[in-house]
């Protein structure tokens, strides 16, 4: 162990290159994973001019706390539309404590917003590039976003630059965009590129930057390295290693987690059947501190722009390099049936679908964000609606999905079922008798495990949970019953 002159601890890891810093300066104004303490203005260890490129959920949340931090930020954004609405003090996504963030920086004067990265730049000595890297069809993801800012940077960069890469690319990007840097940039510009990938959770973005679990930072140059890390709150646990390694974390990360998710449904299948509660099976697996409870909850699956996503880009990568990803593939098909088994368990419940009205409560991919990409709830829908079932959405922050409707009560009006498929606290709160009262029909299918099973059974209605011990019948055990608890018959010689 030693002290460096910034005042950090580096603790150096067995693998080659890599290090974990925490930070023992006097600065820090809270403690590593204290996500009560208020987000308070603090300094950073040094005060930075910083560039970030891209103002989706990654970019503009990176800005406004990097601003809240002390840095001075300008932001880049392409859309003209939403670079227009964040110049009016306009947050167009929903992330809680964004808005608030945004306008102090714009008062403070350390966050203005630009539309290309050529005024923005100068004096610039950190860009971010915090754009798009959709999957294909392959799974491979799609760095065309990515190299076309890098070569906008780069030929924009009037002095050395550090490019930091948040987006989440296979390992090896970042070198390949290190070139692309090279040959746009100007005669005696020096660009260097450092993969920092961003573990930014949607509904809690804000929180996760100001308070991170880690900071993962890859640089070849171990002074970049740690100039990149001091960008970020102060006392955070920050791993350092090479530019392949972080890359990789992201897509380990979030494959691991895509696994347990998928592992609490394959648990919840077998409570099912065995007329068992998933909750209580996997809170006694969740308990063991090496395991933990968070993403072991029976459910429709995961969702959204960053698991699936990069699942596939993990399933990419091992298939690049002739690797099998057993675990992640598993997790995947797993993932579908998790979806297709909220139709199936209603197929059995009201036999052909073909004519019923279904209500499908959040549309949304989680509770508390309005994205809907990857929705569960949405694929629910499509998968009732080419069995020939009407459906009817309902969401409280998410809009535009076909047959979406503005109440709960214009959903549940002259459905067969309803299915709660988000934890949306709204839909936990809903009256059993109101909605026993609203509904046609009996049957309700709460996929997100958010109702008062009792109130609803006492209201009349007959619910059926994931994993929840609610199967309509149960499958004999695969080996014979209590035949083993017999001794086994004297032979009789003959």
């Amino acid at each position: 162990m030693t002290i460096d002159p910034t005042g950090r601890m580096t603790v150096h890891n067995q693998a080659k290159g890599g290090s974990v810093l925490t930070s023992s300066s006097p600065s820090s104004s809270h403690a590593p994973g204290d996500r009560s303490a208020p987000a308070a203005r603090h300094a950073p260890l040094e005060s930075r001019r910083v560039c970030v490129v891209g103002a989706g959920y990654v970019g503009l949340t990176a800005a406004a706390c990097l601003s809240h931090l002390g840095h001075r930020v300008a932001l880049v954004e392409a859309d003209a539309h939403r670079l227009d609405q964040l110049r009016q003090g306009v947050v167009p996504i929903h992330e809680p404590g964004l808005d608030r963030l945004m306008a102090d920086g714009v008062a403070a004067g350390t966050l203005a917003f630009f539309g290309e990265p050529g005024p923005a730049l100068p004096g610039s000595e950190v860009a971010f590039l915090c754009v798009g890297t959709p999957p294909q069809p392959t799974g491979v993801p799609n760095l065309g976003l990515l190299a076309g800012a890098a070569r906008e940077v780069a030929a924009a960069a009037t002095s050395d630059l550090v490019v930091v890469v948040k987006s989440t690319v296979p390992p090896g990007s970042c070198e390949a965009i290190e070139l692309v840097c090279q040959e746009h940039a100007r005669p005696g510009v020096s660009v260097s590129v450092v993969s920092s990938p961003e573990f930014l959770r949607e509904s809690s973005a804000v929180e996760d930057f100001l308070w991170p679990d880690r900071v993962v930072v890859g640089a070849d140059d171990p002074s970049i390295g740690r100039m990149v890390a001091s960008l970020y709150p102060p006392g955070c646990p920050v791993v350092l290693t090479d530019r392949r390694g972080a890359e990789l974390v992201k897509y380990a990360a979030n494959t691991l987690l895509a696994i347990k998710v998928s592992f609490a449904n394959e648990v919840a299948g077998l409570c099912d059947a065995l007329g068992t509660d998933a909750t209580t099976v996997l809170e006694g697996v969740g308990l063991d501190h090496r395991l933990g409870t968070a993403f072991l909850g029976p459910g429709t699956g995961y969702g959204g722009s960053c698991l699936p996503k990069d699942v596939a880009g993990f399933r990419a990568v091992g298939e690049a390099l002739g690797t099998p990803t057993y675990l992640a593939d598993a997790a995947t098909r797993q993932n579908d049936r998790a979806r297709r088994e909220v139709v199936r368990k209603l197929h059995r419940i009201l036999g052909p679908l073909a004519g019923r009205q279904v209500a499908v409560l959040g549309t949304a991919f989680k509770a508390g964000t309005d994205d809907t990409r990857d929705s569960p709830g949405l694929d629910i829908a499509a998968q009732l609606g080419a069995a020939g079932a009407g459906v009817r959405l309902h969401d409280p922050l998410a809009s535009g999905a076909a047959g979406q409707v503005e109440s709960v009560a214009e959903a549940l009006d002259g459905a067969d079922a309803l299915v709660v498929a988000t934890t949306a606290p709204e839909y936990g709160e809903l009256p059993a008798t109101a909605v026993a009262a609203g509904m046609r029909g009996r049957t309700v299918v709460d996929a997100a495990g958010v109702l008062d099973l009792r109130a609803y059974l006492d209201a009349g209605l007959s619910i059926y949970g994931v994993g929840r011990g609610l199967a309509t019948e149960f499958p004999a055990i695969v080996w014979p019953p209590l035949r083993w608890a017999h001794p086994p018959a004297p032979q009789v010689a003959v």
